[in-house]
């Protein structure tokens, strides 16, 4: 695509600030204006990972987010395991791993999401008798977890942030204009798309006959009950949707 292939498109991004700033990189990049309005706010969690006697085959991060709040609390795990084996749900969060000193993790590189980074564990692992560690959100669609404990799986989960929901509509008032100039609206929660038709009260108009790109089929569900006439549903908040919000514009150019 195009560097200019969102060119002059308003793209509103309904995700937490710390989780926003890749979509908000590649909208600028290719000449869109991306417009943030958090709907849940990511507070982080007291709580540590499971005993350190345990051994783990492997862990998984599953956001960016869970990457920051979570690895220093489970690096003991992991400098603790040999051969232990890092994972993530996706480029993004994997690239905060390395970030971290990690010199190699395993991630689907492209569409797939959960599905996708499980098939890569099946040449990675005898997933029947591994035990895996998930660093996860409160809140979180389970997606992962389900899909790892389907394949007979020990799963356990750390998790080391929570979910707080904002309904304050003078963030909304704050952005002016520059929020109703919208082109397309990403969300990537259930819960998210409640709190912006909150938000937004009596102007959802704008919410509803906008295309809206998610990253699961339940989020498309929601989205459709309240009204929402297009959405997208992307197999990650990353590349991929980025790829779909070109391919949508593109189309009706």
């Amino acid at each position: 695509m195009s560097l200019e292939s969102l060119e002059g498109k308003g793209i509103l991004i309904a995700r937490p600030r710390m989780q926003a700033d890749y979509l908000m990189e590649q909208i600028a990049s290719r000449a869109g204006r991306a417009v943030l309005c958090p709907a849940i706010d990511l507070i982080e969690l007291n709580a540590k990972p499971v005993s350190s006697v345990v051994t783990y085959d492997a862990i998984i991060f599953v956001s960016p987010t869970s990457v920051e709040m979570g690895w220093k609390k489970a690096k003991g795990l992991i400098e603790g395991s040999a051969g232990i084996l890092i994972a993530a749900t996706g480029r993004v969060t994997a690239n905060k791993v390395l970030d971290e000193g990690c010199n190699k993790v395993l991630f689907p590189d492209g569409q797939g999401g959960a599905h996708a980074l499980v098939v890569l564990l099946r040449n990675q692992l005898d997933l029947p008798s591994s035990r895996v560690l998930v660093v996860n959100g409160e809140g979180g669609d389970g997606r992962l977890e389900q899909a790892l404990r389907r394949e007979g799986v020990k799963v356990q989960t750390f998790t080391c942030y929570r979910r707080s929901d904002i309904r304050d509509s003078t963030h909304l008032e704050s952005l002016g204009e520059s929020a109703m100039g919208l082109d397309a609206w990403i969300a990537t929660s259930r819960r998210s798309i409640g709190n912006m038709f909150a938000q937004f009260k009596g102007r959802t108009t704008k919410l509803t006959t906008i295309p809206l790109f998610v990253n699961h089929s339940a989020i498309a569900d929601e989205a459709l009950i309240r009204g929402v006439k297009t959405v997208c549903v992307c197999h990650d908040a990353g590349e991929a949707m980025i790829k779909s919000i070109e391919d949508w514009f593109a189309s009706v150019n």
